[in-house]
């Protein structure tokens, strides 16, 4: 009788914490789902309020000589450019990179090769930060919107994918690009002052589609060689118009396309080249690498083809 009462109080003890246990997991599991709710929510807020401001300063390129790190003023931030002098007896003039959206002024890769070895052939560089990619506009509900219904805002059929943004959103996105594009362009005569000669703007990805269009609306001042790498836009109805709108320059333009490019710049390759103006290689030029970007003997190549096609503007159009 008294093993079995004792048995019975030691089943009571552990039944009864058993249940605290189970209840302190339940709380525990709670806190946590609700910390990692609140953490969504506020990284949310943060994206949808900060979408398009710099996200690189002047410290991020510490290591990087002084002198070569210059700035530009846009929308009341200091924006980083990397200036390089020439270097050698040529001189022919100022190339302008611009990376891919969201990259560094000296992202790895061609561009910062380029970036380099074009100084000894004549050109001085200047690297731009890039336009920033926007985060797309998911848990962007307001606060005090959140404890209601949801209404019907979009009918869509259950094989389509939800817009990221409404054509509203797009459009305010694509000025504040074309903006930031524009502000930086625009300041680049007095950072490349000391450096005369002719102009050359190499652009990567959508950079490259953002400078096409500023260029074909006469917004900023044309290049004398303008050098397009796998250009393309995300948004599909601008990258129908890419082909047109690029063959449709008045500058020279070297049209360099990898087969590791973006599925929306393979797209619209043939396009380029048949809409190209013929029998005018100083007008037009689209060159396939014969090796993926990313692959360091493709920079190298890359160089070799800029600087000839460079060189047969030099020859036609001779600096004065």
């Amino acid at each position: 009788r008294i093993y079995c009462c004792a048995y019975r109080h030691l089943c009571r003890r552990y039944k009864r914490l058993f249940a605290k246990m189970k209840f302190s997991i339940f709380l525990f599991q709670r806190f946590a789902l609700m910390t990692l709710s609140m953490s969504t929510f506020a990284g949310a807020i943060f994206y949808s309020t900060s979408a398009f401001t710099a996200e690189l300063t002047m410290d991020d390129y510490h290591y990087l000589p002084a002198n070569e790190i210059k700035q530009l003023q846009v929308n009341g931030q200091e924006i980083p450019a990397l200036l390089r002098p020439w270097l050698g007896k040529a001189k022919h003039g100022l190339a302008i990179i611009v990376p891919d959206f969201s990259q560094r002024a000296d992202a790895p890769g061609a561009a910062n090769y380029l970036r380099h070895q074009l100084n000894y052939s004549g050109w001085a560089t200047l690297a731009l930060t890039p336009a920033s990619l926007s985060q797309p506009a998911y848990f962007a509900t307001k606060a005090d919107e959140i404890t209601k219904a949801g209404e019907q805002e979009h009918t869509l059929l259950a094989d389509q994918e939800t817009p990221d943004y409404s054509d509203e959103e797009l459009a305010k996105i694509q000025q504040q690009q074309h903006d930031f594009m524009l502000n930086s362009m625009m300041q680049l005569d007095s950072l490349g002052k000391d450096y005369s000669g002719k102009r050359m703007i190499i652009a990567f990805g959508e950079s490259a589609n953002l400078v096409a269009g500023l260029l074909k609306e006469n917004r900023l001042p044309s290049p004398n060689v303008f050098v397009v790498i796998n250009p393309y836009s995300d948004i599909d109805t601008i990258n129908k118009q890419l082909a047109k709108k690029l063959t449709s320059l008045t500058m020279p333009v070297l049209d360099l396309q990898s087969s590791d490019g973006s599925s929306e710049s393979l797209a619209t390759q043939p396009q380029r080249l048949s809409l190209a103006p013929e029998n005018a290689p100083n007008r037009y030029s689209q060159q396939i690498l014969a090796l993926d970007l990313s692959q360091p003997m493709s920079w190298d190549n890359t160089l070799y083809l800029i600087k000839g096609f460079a060189a047969r503007i030099n020859k036609a159009y001779p600096n004065g």
